[in-house]
């Protein structure tokens, strides 16, 4: 077993891939009652089309499918509920898809060890048939026709949609109401045999633990399964064109007062540059957004803005946004303010003080972050898929320097800028 010490943190992770591909992380932390486990496959909302790895053939699927299928693995052979199964150990469980990743968790302190193996098992037993499918479809139907009277929601997705013609960060990762009656239990199964083996997983385990009785009890449990070795997947991943789907749209909700949103569209790195590209927008983004930032500061005065504004980067495979949104009563004039400010980062002579304390900011957040089991652990998961260590954030952060700041704000365009606006709607104005 790989052992990695990383002292400036005390921090130790304890690293083995198995004959079967798992890869296994344990982060023993003594000093904590609970333990938090992650089982995770690299399938998420993305991965629509691609090379079976069994076949070598052309496979596209429904949007939609990596949640559908994320729903449909609590439900066992024998009638029962994973879920509710792994409640019985006294441990609090859980899963999630999002647009990279399907995890699959629980923390709990104690019959961790069991609880432990059976969600290995049950991970690894799909069950699909075509009469729970089509109860699936409907609730999920029902999840999704609910998530359009989000304002929120429609304001997030309204804008990737806006900003993306080909890249599936535009579908929702619960997929659409016509897309979801495209999944049958064949393509579940097609989609779990190419994803869910063990060599494209990971299981990471945070807490007080034994790492020589997890390891022993985690390759008890995979040696029995007989798994062949399979070979990658080659996902398929449709080119984006530089410039934007829509510049500008408005729709009308049930909303008291008109919601802003503004994004604009970047050009992505890969692999670890991308994630430096993406700690560098955020360091931009703080300097002058944030509640200590000029610009934050003048948009309040002005009343354009109130305690509803918020800021963000999207960073995923082959896409880099920025999105920003806020309760408004003047949408118009908050969206020029908004899109002036936006370009001059472009000419602005950075300030360098600013820069090194936000830096400093954004390292003590990730130190505090290491005191959650669960911030750990899924912080783990998500910067692994970029072949990087948590633990090795903190030095990515202070490689960062005001020119990378500088070579991003160049590939700020107008062009790429849409506005999306939710207004009251005039039904509802007519009724007050």
């Amino acid at each position: 077993m790989e052992k990695l010490v990383y002292e400036k943190l005390n921090e130790t992770i304890y690293h083995e891939t198995l004959d079967n591909g798992l890869n296994v992380y344990l982060i023993p932390k003594q000093d904590y009652h609970k333990v938090f486990a992650t089982f995770t496959t690299r399938y998420g909302s993305f991965d629509q089309s691609f090379y079976d790895p069994k076949t070598g053939k052309k496979v596209n699927q429904p949007a939609g499918i990596a949640h559908f299928l994320e729903h449909k693995m609590f439900s066992m052979p024998d009638k029962t509920d994973a879920f509710e199964n792994l409640s019985k150990f006294g441990v609090n469980a859980n899963a999630y898809t999002s647009f990279d990743r399907t995890s699959y968790l629980f923390s709990g302190t104690n019959n961790t060890k069991e609880a432990l193996s059976y969600l290995l098992d049950f991970v690894q037993t799909p069950y699909f048939t075509t009469s729970s499918v089509k109860k699936e479809q409907g609730i999920i139907d029902e999840e999704l026709r609910m998530y359009q009277d989000y304002p929120s929601q429609r304001l997030f997705y309204g804008l990737l949609q806006n900003l993306y013609i080909k890249h599936p960060v535009q579908t929702e990762i619960g997929g659409t109401v016509a897309s979801i009656k495209k999944i049958t239990a064949k393509k579940l199964y097609q989609a779990y045999d190419a994803f869910y083996h063990p060599s494209n997983m990971e299981l990471v385990l945070v807490g007080n633990f034994d790492v020589e009785e997890m390891i022993h009890v985690i390759k008890e449990n995979q040696g029995k399964k007989g798994y062949e070795k399979q070979s990658e997947i080659k996902r398929i991943m449709p080119k984006e064109p530089k410039k934007i789907n829509v510049i500008h749209k408005e729709i009308e909700m049930s909303v008291v007062m008109p919601k802003l949103g503004i994004a604009m569209k970047l050009t992505p790195e890969d692999g670890q540059k991308a994630l430096k590209q993406d700690f560098a927008l955020s360091i931009l983004l703080d300097m002058y957004f944030s509640n200590s930032g000029t610009y934050y500061n003048d948009l309040l005065k002005n009343g354009l803005i109130n305690d509803s504004f918020e800021y963000s980067t999207i960073q995923e495979n082959g896409m880099l946004s920025i999105v920003m949104t806020s309760d408004t009563n003047t949408p118009d004039v908050l969206s020029a303010k908004l899109k002036q400010m936006l370009l001059s980062l472009k000419r602005k002579k950075l300030d360098e003080t600013g820069f090194e304390r936000i830096k400093r900011g954004m390292f003590g957040q990730f130190v505090m972050s290491l005191n959650s089991l669960e911030s750990i652990s899924m912080s783990f998961t998500k910067y692994q898929s970029f072949g990087i260590s948590m633990f090795d954030i903190p030095d990515l952060i202070d490689s960062i320097t005001l020119d990378d700041i500088k070579k991003l704000t160049k590939d700020f365009n107008q062009k790429r800028i849409s506005t999306l606006f939710i207004l009251p709607s005039k039904v509802q104005n007519q009724q007050v």
